[in-house]
């Protein structure tokens, strides 16, 4: 079960990343903000796997 959830984590990671990088070349500022503001959405899940991961032992 930890495997997995080290999947997910990277995985989110991932995914947090490329959108940010994405949002960074954009011209339309509306939508680097919204791009931006999922990617910060999406590190509260990718804390809470990390946290269950560590806690779990």
């Amino acid at each position: 079960m930890i495997v997995f959830e080290m999947m997910v984590i990277i995985t989110l990671l991932i995914v947090i990343n490329i959108l940010i990088a994405f949002a960074r070349t954009l011209q339309k500022k509306w939508l680097r903000i919204l791009l931006i503001g999922f990617a910060a959405l999406l590190l509260l899940p990718a804390f809470m796997f990390g946290l269950r991961m560590f806690l779990k032992g």
